[in-house]
């Protein structure tokens, strides 16, 4: 699974080089970029912020140190003008990190963006390997898409549009996307995820106290182990609901379907959400 992301990475930086040769009189021009950035032991926590891209975010791959943040990818530069993009090119292509002075113990790793005043964007494009065990919090100002996987302490993700992945996670989710789908497979613990456009399909292993999916418009889906106590809050404004624990739904007005109710016990709070779309709760058949 970890091969995997490197492996997307290659493919990634494949990609740009290809495009570059397509795009050549366009104002673009691709590179790759790879490096280390080491961790201080006053480290409690890390923040990447990005603008446009995408990230794999994995694990530190067995044996190598647990107090560095790796990275290997291609780097995407688009421009107006020629003039914008000798410009944008003149940015330093590696990842920054540094702590941040306004919050004690949070190492901010910062992905290349384009210069104020400048027609024209950086993307970053590629795979990320950080500890595990460190709380972390992904920032995309514009449009990127965020994978997760195999994360042991709290995450949170923010990215305006973009679609989310989440794989084997363990610490707990909140992530929020203006516009994409989101997936979230082998997941354990909390999960809250919000999408104001863009379908839901959530696998769970161990749930926590809270599961929590919300979309503007579109699909929600949640799988649950078959043992689960749960309290379940459940809506679609537009759309229809249906389950595999024998809970009522009702019809709500012309359109609208609610569900509401207990599953042995309200160990765990359920609320789905959705404005246009259906809602499903189902009992996974391999737990």
């Amino acid at each position: 699974m970890k091969s995997l992301n490197l492996g997307r990475a290659r493919d990634v930086i494949g990609a740009l080089l290809l495009a570059s040769l397509m795009g050549a009189c366009a104002h673009r021009s691709v590179t790759t970029t790879a490096g280390t950035l080491s961790l201080g032991a006053d480290v409690t926590k890390i923040r990447i912020e990005m603008t446009n891209g995408t990230l794999d975010l994995a694990t530190v791959v067995d044996g190598a140190s647990q107090s560095e943040v790796t990275w290997k990818g291609g780097i995407r530069r688009d421009a107006g003008s020629a003039s914008d993009l000798t410009a944008i090119e003149k940015v330093v292509t590696e990842l920054r990190g540094a702590m941040d002075p306004k919050e004690p113990g949070t190492f901010v790793v910062t992905c290349p963006a384009a210069p104020a005043g400048v027609v024209g964007m950086i993307a970053f494009e590629g795979n990320i390997r950080l500890p595990a065990k460190l709380p972390l919090e992904v920032v995309v100002a514009d449009n990127g898409h965020v994978t997760l996987v195999e994360r042991e302490a709290f995450s949170k993700v923010k990215t305006r549009r973009g679609d989310l992945r989440f794989q084997g996670c363990k610490g707990g989710i909140e992530a929020n996307t203006g516009q994409g789908n989101v997936i979230a497979f082998d997941h354990e613990d909390d999960l809250d995820v919000r999408t104001g456009l863009g379908d839901m399909q959530v696998f769970i292993v161990k749930p926590g106290k809270q599961i929590t999916l919300s979309t503007g418009q579109g699909t929600v889906q949640c799988y649950v182990p078959k043992g689960t106590e749960f309290e379940v809050d459940a809506r679609a404004e537009i759309g229809r609901i249906g389950n595999d624990f024998d809970i009522e739904v009702r019809k709500v007005g012309d359109y609208s379907a609610a569900m509401a109710g207990i599953h042995k016990s309200p160990k765990t709070r359920v609320l789905l959400r959705t404005a246009s779309g259906h809602i499903s709760l189902i009992r996974r058949k391999d737990s």
